[in-house]
């Protein structure tokens, strides 16, 4: 019998040593929680013993307590890192659907997430992270179980609009000299855009389609009027060219001109430039531009087409909300964090990777958002470590060594007493 119980003992320092190691093993594994070994004594009697006089049997393994004492903090200037202030857990699921349902959920601390290859919040092993549904400004739309759903991330959003207009500011030069290879005013050639001497200057301009791609458009400037005793002006023609082809004007009975005053200003009437005729119009506003005695210049181009705005930054407040802002203005809510908590979190069972799914024990889940029902708020770039105290699982270890050795000598006794019975038979 005193074998038996000296074998209890070495069996449960062996479980206690295999608890400790695993707790020293993942001192830097990101939200592990330590576990204890907990033990009872055994004590096997029959209706006819006094218990007064019953010896204890030994010893055995109740259960593993997961401790859930929260871990430090650690600053790692990632968003998408996140650590939970307070009770909760991060709900993750291993498994959707094809309609982006959970099948699977677990649980966990470790708020280590990046964006996945589909551009979806997930942890290391690719895991989406779930979380309620909202509107733009943030409002959480629902919070029934049901809707928790992974976040995805666009890396483009907001809408398209092609370039109907434009605004060319420009400084044309007053003097001949300046006119690139055009040969004479107006040119002697009508006007080609094969042939530098139809025309003064070209340039690009900027402008986009329906996609909000752009689109390769070029103007073309003809000096076409010099000034004289009659007429001190002087006039400048437009040609528009997009993906090649020429744009006609708007009136094919008068061309797109501009005309400058004696002091190089724009005279009254001359800022707007109209082209096309069915689909597709532009209008092109020169408005501001000069001429001087100086060469050709573009002072600026602008258009009012407009794409899709690329992801410029995301970040996710105290309360779970997850923002992302594309270009300067347009900043719009995707989600907000799902926690969750248990009546029981020790009756949580392991499945490693730092996480847990829920079981009989734990109760079921209560889920809601950070900061609210007793749950903690979260912390962008930051991640929670281990809670494991590495020098008090050193001391520890070195008890239960002690407590092995001391069993297996209580075992060597028990041998030793044996043999001496079988001794006597000898």
């Amino acid at each position: 019998m005193s074998m038996t119980t000296a074998l209890s003992g070495l069996i449960a320092a062996q479980q206690d040593i295999s608890t400790t190691s695993h707790n020293i093993a993942n001192v830097n594994t990101n939200a592990f929680r330590k576990s204890r070994a907990e033990f009872v004594d055994d004590y096997y009697t029959n209706p006819m013993d006094s218990f007064q006089t019953v010896v204890g049997s030994g010893t055995h393994m109740s259960r593993v307590a997961v401790q859930f004492d929260q871990g430090n903090f650690v600053a790692t200037g990632q968003t998408l890192d996140l650590a939970i202030q307070g009770p909760g857990f991060f709900t993750v699921a291993p498994q959707i659907d094809v309609n982006d349902n959970p099948t699977e959920v677990a649980y966990t601390r470790n708020g280590g997430f990046k964006l996945d290859s589909t551009n979806r919040i997930a942890d290391s092993s690719g895991r989406p992270l779930l979380a309620w549904p909202v509107a733009n400004d943030g409002t959480v739309l629902s919070m029934e179980d049901g809707a928790m759903a992974p976040v995805d991330v666009p890396l483009v959003a907001g809408t398209t609009q092609p370039t109907d207009e434009l605004a060319l500011q420009m400084r044309m030069p007053s003097g001949d000299d300046m006119l690139g290879q055009q040969d004479a005013v107006p040119p002697t050639n009508a006007f080609d855009a094969a042939d530098p001497t139809s025309y003064a200057f070209s340039t690009p301009v900027p402008m986009s389609d329906e996609q909000g791609n752009a689109v390769e458009a070029r103007a073309y400037y003809i000096k076409t009027r010099n000034p004289d005793v009659l007429d001190e002006t002087t006039e400048y023609e437009m040609r528009l060219f997009v993906d090649g082809n020429e744009v006609p004007a708007a009136d094919a009975l008068n061309p797109t001109t501009f005309t400058f005053d004696a002091a190089g200003e724009l005279v009254d009437g001359q800022g707007n430039l109209e082209f096309g005729v069915g689909a597709v119009d532009y209008t092109i506003s020169v408005a501001g531009s000069m001429m001087q005695d100086q060469p050709f210049a573009m002072e600026s181009a602008n258009h009012n087409g407009t794409g899709p705005l690329g992801l410029s930054n995301l970040e996710v407040d105290d309360s779970g909300v997850i923002w992302a802002n594309y270009g300067t203005d347009n900043r719009m809510a995707l989600g907000r964090v799902a926690l969750a908590t248990f009546p029981n979190p020790q009756g949580l069972r392991q499945t490693g990777n730092a996480s847990f799914r829920a079981a009989a024990d734990s109760g079921q889940p209560v889920h809601s958002a950070p900061g609210e029902k007793g749950l903690g708020q979260l912390q962008s770039g930051m991640l929670e470590r281990s809670n494991v105290d590495l020098t008090e699982e050193l001391v520890h270890l070195l008890t239960a060594q002690r407590n092995y050795q001391a069993n297996a000598k209580a075992m060597e006794t028990s041998s030793s007493l044996m043999q001496s019975v079988m001794n006597i038979r000898s």
